[in-house]
């Protein structure tokens, strides 16, 4: 499990795939695109309020869908999910799943140690009590305060991650990004068009059925791979977002 949480925060660490290229768009580019923000066939879902396309002025770019500037990194990120302040990185679209697995092999490793340790000062512990007499009272009593310091450490830490990692893995089951959940979550109007139900949402994030054994690793299936987090399928009930 420790070799799982370390690959999986290295992983996370490559927040620069999700990076959106800058590149300077000319004035005739951008009229060019709002003109094709008006067509109904149009694949962009989001667009601004008149219409047109979402471009960003700092990084001169256009803004796909579920793309966001990101203030601390200073570059437009795909599917940008939010900025992690204890690994200073940015989780987007190429390293959200990495985030998901480190969060998961970390809570894991947390409270299994301190199932561990449980286990030590309720069981072993009072088996070796008269072993350790000759340390005297007080020295075995400073074993235990640091046994039972690192259990309650380990144990509050695994269950706050766990509570993350749940947290994480609702807003993959519902489609959403963390962005996403904190600026619609209070709009009863919100339709969630990237919501394509339970099963398709999971296999968008870790693979497909066939690609299983990827889920549980650091690494991308071969059908993820195959996208560039610019575009995502749609909900086929709904229309077009105005």
């Amino acid at each position: 499990m420790t070799f799982l949480l370390c690959w999986s925060l290295a992983q996370t660490m490559r927040s620069g795939d999700s990076f959106l290229p800058r590149r300077t768009l000319t004035r005739e580019k951008i009229n060019e695109l709002k003109l094709q923000a008006a067509e109904p066939d149009d694949a962009l879902v989001e667009t601004k309020m008149n219409g047109a396309i979402r471009t960003c002025r700092k990084c001169r770019a256009l803004k796909p869908d579920r793309t966001h500037h990101c203030s601390t990194c200073r570059r437009c990120v795909l599917k940008m999910d939010h900025h992690c302040v204890y690994i200073n990185k940015c989780i987007g679209f190429f390293n959200y799943k990495f985030f998901v697995l480190f969060l998961g092999w970390s809570a894991s490793t947390c409270l299994y140690q301190s199932s561990l340790i449980f286990r030590y000062v309720l069981v072993e512990s009072l088996d070796r009590a008269a072993t350790l007499y000759f340390f005297g009272k007080l020295g075995l009593f400073n074993l235990h305060l640091q046994t039972v310091s690192v259990f309650f450490g380990s144990a509050c830490l695994g269950l706050a991650l766990a509570c993350f990692y749940l947290m994480h893995l609702y807003f993959v089951a519902n489609n959403y990004s963390t962005l996403e959940y904190c600026e619609k979550r209070d709009d009863p109007d919100y339709i969630n068009y990237y919501n394509v139900g339970i099963v398709r949402n999971f296999q968008e994030v870790f693979g497909t059925f066939h690609e299983f054994p990827c889920w549980f690793v650091p690494v991308h299936s071969p059908s993820f791979r195959k996208r560039d987090g610019k575009t995502f399928p749609l909900n086929t009930k709904f229309t077009k977002v105005d």
